[in-house]
Parts: structure tokens; C-alpha cells; sequence
């Protein structure tokens, strides 16, 4: 980075956004290496010739991502980019979302008719109600992503809170429930944050987002399971490993 960093301030995309995004690329290009401390915010001010406030900010954002940290009395640092396996977050047969080094929060466990557009994906007719859970994941109290899952309340009867934070959810439908699992189905979309996931994953309204969607079958077709998960698109690199 030079001396001056020239931003548009003749746009209506906030500063501090400007200023987050050219930081993060500086991050993820590989111009700030993982461990390397990174400039003052009063001499990133001067750089983009903002004010510090507007510079706190965007710096704040990116330790919010997990994109850097801070260190006290010695300032602010650039995080690994780990990467994850994109099959690890959305197989049923794993624990990275029950894991004690990615522990989930559990903020909505109701059963109701739900959303118009998730009975379809359900293949529901009728009045038939829903589980509706909504989980929160993070690491080091900072949160990663959102798991939105929803089932079949008749296949899964007396289905409690309990249950849900003492066994994967893969256990609880092939163990408890006796349902042999046949295929499952993914999709993968970039989303713009709403104001409910931005509040939750402590990211600004609009920010992108990474979506992908499970539809989970038993083996005699019932669709079991229908879920989304909102990630950070900047938390890792993401893989897929293909047998060949």
C-alpha cells in the first residue's frame, strides 16, 4: 500500500466499506501475510485521508470476520484463511456443526406450519407441521454462520431441545428414529445479508454471503430434511473433494 490510497467519495458506498474492502483484499491477495502486522489506524487514516473513526471501523469489521485480531499494546494482526470442505458443512453424517472447536448456539426451536417457501422443498401437503430450528455457529465467540433447518414434525415425533444439543441431527434420524437416509441434494448461491442474518452474524445490511441448501432423503424418497447455511464468504477458502 502507498503513501495515498484513493477512495471515491462522490458515492453513496459508505467510506469505512471502501476502506474494508481494499483492506480485505490486501488480506486475501497475500500482500499482508498471515502474522503480519498491519498498518496503524491513525497511518491507514493518513493513507485514505479519512478520518480515524472511518478507519476504526472498517478495522473492526474485518476482526469481527475473523479476517484479523487484535492484539493489546501491540496491534492489530492478519488471521489464517483456513480452508474448509464445503461436503464437511453440509453432510448430515459429520460433527463440524456439533464439534467443541465450532460450537452452535440454538436461538429457535418451534414447530409450526413455517414459511410458504420451505413446505415445497418439503414436499408437504395439507396442514402438516414443521420443526423450525435456527442455529447459530461460531469459533472463539465470533459467528461464522447460520444453520436454518427444517423437518417433517410426523416422521420425527417428540423431537425436543434436548435432543437436538445432545446428538447430531445424522444420529437422531438413522439411530433414534430408525429412518435409513438415501441421497441428499445441494445448491450453492451468493446472497445479500438481510437484516436478521447481518444482526446475527455481526456483518453490515446487504453484505455477501455465501448460501447453500440440503434437501435430505430417506432411502424410500421422503424428503426428511430441508436446511440452509449462511456463511461469511470471506471466513476460509472453501474445497470440494471428488472421488475419481
Amino acid at each position: 500500500m502507498g503513501d495515498n490510497v484513493e477512495i471515491n467519495k462522490n458515492t453513496v458506498m459508505p467510506l469505512f466499506y471502501q476502506i474494508k474492502e481494499n483492506l480485505k483484499a490486501k488480506i486475501l491477495s497475500g500482500d499482508w501475510e498471515v502474522g503480519q502486522q498491519i498498518p496503524t489506524e491513525k497511518e491507514l487514516a493518513a493513507q485514505f485521508k479519512v478520518s480515524t473513526i472511518t478507519v476504526k471501523r472498517a478495522v473492526h469489521e474485518l476482526v469481527a470476520e475473523g479476517m484479523l485480531y487484535r492484539r493489546s499494546g501491540k496491534g492489530t494482526f492478519v488471521i489464517r484463511q483456513e480452508e474448509q470442505s464445503l461436503s464437511k458443512l453440509v453432510t448430515l453424517k459429520n460433527e463440524a456443526w456439533e464439534d467443541h472447536h465450532h460450537p452452535h448456539n440454538l436461538i429457535r426451536f418451534t414447530i409450526d406450519k413455517t414459511e410458504q417457501g420451505v413446505r415445497p422443498k418439503l414436499e408437504l401437503n395439507g396442514n402438516e407441521k414443521v420443526y423450525s430450528i435456527h442455529r447459530v455457529k461460531t469459533e472463539n465467540d465470533i459467528p461464522l454462520a447460520i444453520e436454518f433447518s427444517y423437518l417433517p414434525v410426523s416422521p420425527f415425533p417428540d423431537l425436543t431441545i434436548e435432543m437436538l444439543e445432545n446428538q447430531l441431527l445424522y444420529n437422531l434420524i438413522t439411530e433414534h428414529y430408525q429412518i435409513e437416509l438415501g441421497k441428499a441434494k445441494v445448491y450453492f448461491s451468493s446472497i445479500a445479508a438481510t437484516q436478521y442474518e447481518a444482526e446475527l452474524l455481526q456483518v453490515p445490511l446487504g453484505e455477501h454471503l455465501l448460501m447453500l441448501e440440503r434437501c435430505t432423503a430417506a432411502k424410500d424418497g421422503r424428503i426428511l430434511e430441508y436446511s440452509k447455511f449462511i456463511l461469511k464468504d470471506t471466513q476460509s477458502k472453501y474445497f470440494l473433494e471428488i472421488e475419481l
